[in-house]
């Protein structure tokens, strides 16, 4: 049988035995005849613990005595004033899976158990009439179409989006470089490179939601009497006016939100635990890291990444704009007799270097190389002492050669002289013997 919510709703619920512990194996958002329900599938039986809070307007649905067994723990519905569901473990014993449903408005509800299945159904807003199954009948008039939320978006690389620029609940997935979406209410969000935003407007319009998974973005606007919200996986970022918000948020996947104020921010921004009932106020001049998903983990130490990288310059390319001639017979003329012109650069000019005019035909090539100095590298060549030195550092003139030596024959040399005769052999000690012998006997 329905539970109404004029139940108290802060009341603890009875804790059953620990043997009745029941898994969580889903939950998601089903439409109904009367509105929307939060259905629950468990394999034992729920008794919930319903808080309805505010200042962020939300939903706490506890569940005792259940863990969570499911691989998604948010869904992001985007519809119907609903944000997101985020469910997680928020105790371990006695265990309690703890569900946050957030909402762009309050919201009156009831829920039902049958067997295994646990739906909440969600009211009307306080703001929305309720429905009737006997409709009168709709005149069509002539009235200005709603005025759009995103006016334009400006990105130097890809852009992907999901749904028309214009409509509510439009996803922005930037690319290489920063997109920036310009607001129709004034003022502009920047989605940092690799981030998806998801912007939700109000129902008059006048409140904005910025949801993201992981990534970064940059709020760049000012608010009077309205206030925008950022949700990340694990917090709920309130810009309530007046003032200017200009913040840098990031998130990562391992729980850590990074909240960076800008030049030009005058108001401070309320930071709410999604799963729990923890605040923090920011003011116009902080800059700080939530750690774990947890408020009271607050790091001062801001990290390099936390808002979007600085543009990058525009590349340069190389272009021919050299004229193309043609002779009369209707062939193109060579590139050698195009004239070249060479233009000096500012960087030259500063640096006091003139440039040698370059003829007509002539090949001209500037290089620019960087200059490294190491310590540790050799000694520098001694340049200036080789400089230094005279011209002609020789003692005097070297000797004068002499002749060569004329050939080893008897016809005459150059010069008109003969050759030396050749010289005998030298006999040996045996032929000596036998000339004595025979100078004896003679």
């Amino acid at each position: 049988m329905p539970v109404s919510a004029g139940a108290n709703p802060l009341s603890k619920p009875a804790v059953s035995s620990p043997r009745k512990i029941a898994a969580v194996k889903s939950f998601r958002i089903v439409q109904e005849k009367d509105g929307s329900a939060l259905e629950i599938l468990s394999t034992k039986p729920l008794v919930p613990a319903i808080h309805a809070l505010g200042n962020p307007d939300r939903l706490v649905i506890d569940l005792p005595n259940a863990r969570l067994d499911t691989p998604e723990k948010r869904i992001s519905v985007q519809a119907d004033q609903i944000g997101a569901i985020r469910a997680d473990q928020f105790q371990q014993s006695p265990p309690i899976t703890r569900l946050v449903v957030d909402l762009l408005a309050a919201r009156a509800y009831t829920w039902e158990a049958a067997g295994n299945r646990l739906l909440v159904h969600l009211g009307q807003s306080p703001g929305q009439p309720a429905s009737s199954p006997f409709q009168a009948p709709q005149v069509p008039s002539l009235t200005s179409a709603p005025q759009p939320v995103v006016t334009s978006v400006r990105a130097a690389g890809p852009l992907a989006l999901a749904g028309k620029e214009s409509a509510a609940g439009s996803s922005f997935t930037a690319g290489t470089d920063t997109a920036v979406l310009n607001l129709s209410t004034g003022g502009e969000v920047d989605v940092c490179p690799g981030t998806t935003v998801s912007v939700t407007p109000s129902q008059d319009r006048h409140n904005l939601m910025l949801s993201m998974n992981t990534g970064a973005l940059e709020t760049h606007f000012a608010l009077d009497a309205s206030s925008d919200s950022v949700m990340t996986p694990d917090f709920r970022i309130l810009l309530a006016g007046p003032g200017a918000f200009h913040y840098a948020i990031s998130a990562d996947s391992q729980g850590n939100t990074c909240v960076r104020s800008l030049p030009g921010n005058t108001a401070s921004a309320i930071v709410t635990e999604l799963l729990g009932d923890r605040t923090y106020q920011v003011k116009a001049t902080d800059q700080l890291v939530f750690r774990s998903g947890r408020l009271d983990r607050v790091d001062m130490a801001v990290p390099l990444e936390c808002g979007c990288p600085p543009p990058r310059d525009a590349p340069l390319r190389a272009e021919n704009n050299l004229p193309v001639q043609s002779t009369p017979t209707g062939t193109v003329s060579s590139l050698n007799s195009i004239p070249t012109t060479v233009t000096e650069t500012p960087q030259a000019k500063s640096a006091g270097l003139s440039r040698a005019p370059v003829a007509a035909n002539e090949l001209h090539v500037q290089v620019d190389a960087p200059f490294v100095f190491r310590a540790t590298g050799p000694p520098p060549a001694p340049v200036e002492e080789v400089r230094a030195l005279p011209l002609d550092s020789r003692p005097g003139a070297p000797p004068a050669l002499a002749a060569p030596l004329p050939p080893a024959n008897d016809t005459p040399n150059a010069i008109g002289t003969q050759s030396p005769p050749k010289r005998a052999p030298a006999r040996g000690f045996f032929r000596k013997i036998g000339g004595f012998l025979a100078a004896l006997f003679r």
